[in-house]
């Protein structure tokens, strides 16, 4: 049953770096947008395209508004989502005044202890409060203040996902600290 466990954990690990992987695409998309807007700015061309039937988020017709929007919702997606890929491989801020003097079983004690008494409320609240602003977005058909894109409750739900994908991560590392053999033999060792 533990070695379930770990894989699972494991599993949940690797999909955490799959999507950083994924998500660090869009800052290409995000450079695009911003040039893409300057250039449509400059020749001061609002609407750069226009088709015949609504689609979701740009309505009938791409217009500067809705591409420097776009460049929000490629950001929201590589911090919300993107954002769990550094703390999965441990790239997040920490303080070290303390901590970097610790033996390797302290550090994973410290990591242990912060996650489980810190990270996870922390993640699982803001998921669970989150909610309920994507729901108001979606059922009050907010969009753009100024013409750009519609649907905002799409952006927003990067929110509650992020959180849940983190709140996973969180609970897959406390998991394998704890269960998994080679993390346990690493803790020995030190």
């Amino acid at each position: 049953m533990t070695s379930l466990i770990v894989e699972i954990a494991r599993f949940i690990e690797r999909v955490g770096r799959w999507l950083g992987e994924v998500t660090s695409w869009f800052a290409l998309g995000t450079l695009i947008s911003v040039l893409v807007a300057v250039v449509a700015s400059a020749m001061r061309a609002n609407v750069m395209l226009t088709w015949g039937n609504d689609i979701p988020l740009f309505g009938d017709n791409l217009t500067v508004n809705d591409v420097i929007d776009l460049e929000w919702h490629f950001f929201a997606i590589m911090v919300m989502i993107g954002g769990t890929y550094a703390y999965l491989d441990d790239r997040h801020v920490r303080s070290d005044l303390i901590y970097s003097g610790l033996s390797r079983r302290g550090k994973r004690w410290i990591d242990s202890l912060g996650d489980v008494f810190l990270m996870l409320p922390f993640a699982g609240v803001m998921c669970w409060l989150s909610i309920g602003f994507v729901m108001r977005s979606y059922n009050t058909g907010e969009g753009s203040d100024y013409g750009g894109m519609l649907d905002r409750f799409l952006v927003k739900s990067t929110i509650p996902i992020g959180f849940s994908l983190l709140f996973l991560i969180i609970l897959a590392r406390v998991i394998r600290r704890f269960l998994d053999d080679e993390a346990l033999q690493d803790s020995a060792e030190s």
